[in-house]
């Protein structure tokens, strides 16, 4: 018997073997750790390659509570994306954040994980550093993108770890209290009975996983968070840590944006149309000669009353036509006379900025000789108000409602300067027009991408220290209404392309250009096959400069892109600099022009000059019009764009048959209460009445409809209206709007005491009237959607105004007629930014009567609408046409009634 059982156990020793070795094989490739969820985040991956996802969504990350999230049941018509996976612990989603976050680049992150942590042990500390640095990754990565951490659930399966699981969230909703994006969703009372235990309803068969009833909690807790309209939020402002922009995907789309960006900038500069340009006049003299370069004084006139001011660099000996490089100073301490003194210059002589004293002390001038001694013709212009370029000030001035109404701003003027300084550069026989570059720091850098963007013959650039996805420009000469709104200085510096364009970062906002701005460049250039034409290099060990190293990487590209043929890479040589005495244009043979205007002077004439542009243009006929102010009106108050999704509530009968049902037209972050009133015989015929009051003007005190849309009910209107932002159910919300514009911005002097220069609101965000009148253009879309065979604008009270200003951007079959009450309304009668209608550049454009005019020949039925100056473009564009219709009387209720029942 024994000879016969050693077999047996010999085998199953090797057996044990065998399986002892493969078992260590398994664990050597089974992967541990995050790497288990690799297939799945390659999943993830492979989806938004084939269908890239929007940025600006709402992202669900975290275990399989997230997973498992049916995110349409819950949220009907939200933007959101689900990147939850498997099993996985909160350090699993903090290692994969840069795959399944960050490149969405998502408004909201609900982040629910920390379940599983506790299940396999962790310590309630563990979690909550883990949760710390997912936090952390959002910091730094999406600094404006808020976080909802939803509390780990009191499960079924774990309440024998529920003290783990409370101290855990106590941690974790401590951190959240330290940041402003952060917020925790606590589920633990409503996940539990009046026991004090877990609901079972809430779970499936195990436990832990949730039944659709326990996501319904969920959703309820946390809808008002995801569903909340973001303009109800905090305004974008200059100073945000970060302002993205996504290029559009091909050629052909961005060309057809591109082209729209343009006209915005022009528009937002106050220079749409072009004006008209005057002779320059130009006054040349004082020559400095340096032996191998000359310096001139220069003024010439830019427009009527306005000078530009300063020095043209030349080279002492040329052949033929040379390279012409304009260089707007920036925001340096005097400008153009700008001198650091021997303490500065010493610091920056041992930091390695600069080789020598007279770059360390004269940084500007610097830039200017070695332009010249490397053959090119440069003109180092004055900012407004700085050097010698007065009497306006430069921080002061054009900031206050009519400068906005008119589009008048310092941003505007010094690029209508450096326009005029392209003009006087290409002007002299010495410099070849087609070779033309432009560079400048800080401010100067700013006027060099937005000159750039708005002239095609500026051939090369190089803004330094300023195009960047942080801080957009601090001054008043870097802002204006309406320049960023959807944008930053990326998308303005793309206008550039495919013209080479190089920039440099330093310590300061624009330390990231090389991951964040430069990749969105180099797609547009990519577009042109022009990826090596755009270039950025960032040298962090210097503060905010245009210092020696900087400008040298700026010589080697004017060097290869202007064709200079000098050996490179080209270095800065020493030089002996002007004193502020050989730089002063005017002196006693050549005074300060006797006609330069001050602020008040230049704003009339600015207002004559735009008067009288306006009066030429709507004298043309009705295509001609249209053809000129759409496209400033689609800057001012553009149409609805993106995706609307409409929500609808469960109908619900009133009287008289009448059934009611509320619904919300949601599109990417904005949401518009909207009611719907069908009668029992409905006609197809739909009335969308809105009123400042919000929908809630269609019902009387005890529900039912109000007596005047009870009429329109009875004779087959199926009636509608909206609650438009900051109205009806969101009237008593903060206004966002006028607590920015209460916040005065410390780089400039306030034009009015505690009131905000607009280009600091205005120019990142839509004035209210503008999101309203999109509202209103949403809510038409959506009930365009639906069966009516006919619909009729009506607007009352102060919605009179907006229903206007909508019905006058849509297509003449949009809407069969429009009867509105304008109540006296005017927009030159607006005399403080904080008014609620506010429109930058309304009164440019002709006011309500010129805005409203391209809607001609649609019916409209205007009421409290006197024959005033401000109409008079509308009745010039309709021409006695009968569809227009002035009423001096206010539109009553009965008169909607009356109206309604007679079909035109």
């Amino acid at each position: 018997m024994s000879r016969n059982r050693r077999p047996g156990l010999l085998f199953c020793g090797l057996l044990a073997l065998v399986l002892s070795a493969q078992w260590a094989i398994a664990q050597e490739t089974t992967p541990t750790g995050p790497q288990r969820w690799e297939p799945e985040i390659k999943k993830f991956e492979a989806a938004d390659e084939k269908s890239p996802p929007k940025p600006g969504q709402v992202v669900f990350v975290g275990s399989s509570s997230a997973r498992l999230w049916k995110l349409e049941t819950s949220f009907p018509g939200l933007d959101a994306l689900n990147r939850g996976f498997g099993g996985s612990e909160l350090s699993d989603s903090v290692h994969f954040f840069d795959r399944i976050v960050k490149p969405y680049r998502p408004r909201l992150v609900v982040l629910y994980a920390g379940d599983n942590d506790i299940g396999k042990k962790r310590t309630p500390e563990e979690v909550a550093g883990q949760f710390r640095k997912f936090l952390a990754k959002m910091q730094q990565s999406l600094p404006q993108t808020r976080l909802l951490y939803i509390g780990i659930k009191p499960s079924i399966k774990r309440w024998n770890l529920i003290e783990q699981v409370r101290l855990a969230n106590d941690l974790i909703k401590k951190e959240c209290e330290k940041s402003p994006l952060a917020t925790f969703i606590d589920i633990d009372a409503p996940m539990l009975g009046t026991d004090g235990l877990p609901r079972p309803e809430l779970f499936v068969q195990d436990g832990l996983h949730m039944s659709p009833e326990g996501y319904q909690v969920w959703a309820d807790l946390i809808r008002p968070y995801v569903t909340r309209d973001a303009r109800l939020g905090p305004v974008r402002t200059l100073y945000d840590a970060y302002h993205p922009w996504t290029p559009p995907a091909t050629l052909a789309e961005w060309e057809t944006e591109s082209a729209k960006l343009r006209t915005q900038v022009q528009v937002a500069c106050g220079l749409y149309p072009w004006p008209e340009k005057t002779d320059l006049n130009p006054v040349i003299h004082g020559r400095v000669d340096r032996g191998d370069y000359t310096i001139d004084r220069v003024c010439f006139s830019s427009a009527p009353g306005q000078y530009v001011t300063g020095s043209l660099y030349r080279p002492k000996v040329s052949t033929g036509r040379m390279p012409g490089v304009l260089c707007p100073h920036g925001h340096w301490q005097e400008g153009r006379f700008h001198d650091a003194g021997v303490v500065e210059a010493e610091k920056q002589l041992a930091s390695g900025a600069e080789s020598f004293l007279s770059g360390a002390r004269h940084p500007l001038q610097a830039r200017m000789v070695q332009l010249a001694r490397m053959g090119c013709v440069v003109f180092h212009y004055d900012m407004i108000g700085v050097a010698d370029n007065k009497p306006l000030s430069h921080r002061a001035g054009f900031a206050d409602a009519d400068a906005s109404l008119w589009l008048h701003n310092k941003l505007g003027l010094q690029t209508w300067n450096s326009i005029r300084a392209l003009d006087f550069i290409t002007s002299l026989d010495d410099v070849d027009p087609t070779r033309i570059g432009v560079t400048g720091a800080s401010g100067g850098g700013t006027q060099t991408f937005l000159l750039c963007a708005l002239d095609s013959r500026a051939t090369v650039a190089f803004p330094a220290v300023m195009v960047s996805t942080a801080m957009q420009g601090g001054c008043i000469c870097e802002n204006s209404d309406l320049l960023r709104i959807g944008i930053n200085n990326i998308a303005i510096a793309a206008l550039c392309a495919p013209r080479p364009m190089a920039m440099t970062g330093a310590d300061d906002w624009t330390i990231r250009i090389e991951t964040r701005g430069l990749p969105e460049l180099k797609q547009v250039y990519g577009f042109y096959g022009k990826w090596d034409d755009v270039a950025a290099h960032c040298f962090p060990q210097f503060s905010h400069n245009y210092n020696e190293v900087s400008r040298e990487m700026m010589f080697d590209w004017f060097n290869q892109h202007l064709h200079l043929a000098k050996a490179a890479p080209v270095q800065q040589s020493d030089f002996w600099p002007l004193s502020r005495e050989e730089m002063t244009v005017f002196d006693e043979t050549h005074p300060a022009p006797a006609d330069a205007l001050d602020e008040s002077a230049l704003r009339e004439q600015m207002r004559t000059r735009d008067r009288a542009a306006f009066e030429a243009l709507v004298a043309k006929p009705a295509k001609e019009y249209q053809a000129v102010m759409k496209p400033a009106v689609a800057v001012l108050l553009p149409t609805a764009t993106g995706e609307i999704a409409t929500v609808l509530g469960t109908p619900r009968p009133l009287t008289g048959g009448t059934i009611a049902q509320d619904f919300t037209v949601t599109c990417e972050q904005t949401n518009v209460p909207c009611l719907l009133l069908k009668p029992t015989k409905a006609s197809g015929k739909l009335a969308l009445w809105l009123d400042s009051a919000g929908k809630s003007h269609l019902l009387a005190a005890d529900g039912n409809p109000e007596p005047a849309v009870q009429s329109l009910l009875d004779a087959g209107w199926t009636v509608a209206s909206a609650d438009l932002l900051l109205t009806g159910s969101t009237a008593n919300e903060t206004n966002p709007y006028l607590t920015e514009m209460k916040s005065v911005s410390p780089s400039h002097v306030a034009s009015v005491e505690g009131v905000d220069y607009t280009g600091f609101v205005y120019g990142y965000n839509r004035p209210l009237l503008a999101e309203r009148v999109i509202d209103i253009d949403r809510v038409h879309q959506a009930l365009s959607k639906m069966d009516f065979n006919r619909i009729e604008l009506i607007g009352t009270g102060e919605a009179g105004v907006w229903a206007l200003l909508a019905r006058s951007r849509w297509p003449q079959t949009a809407v069969a007629r429009t009867l509105v009450d304008l109540n006296g309304f005017a927009f030159d009668e607006i005399d403080t930014a904080l008014h609620p209608n506010l429109v930058p550049g309304a009164l440019k454009y002709g006011g309500l009567g010129g805005l409203a005019a391209i809607a001609a020949p649609a019916s409209l039925s205007l009421f409290s609408a006197e024959a005033t100056p401000e109409l008079a473009p509308l009745q010039k564009q309709y021409a006695g046409n009968a569809t227009l219709q002035l009423n001096s009387k206010p539109l009553t209720r009965d008169d909607v009634v009356t109206a309604m029942k007679v079909t035109p």
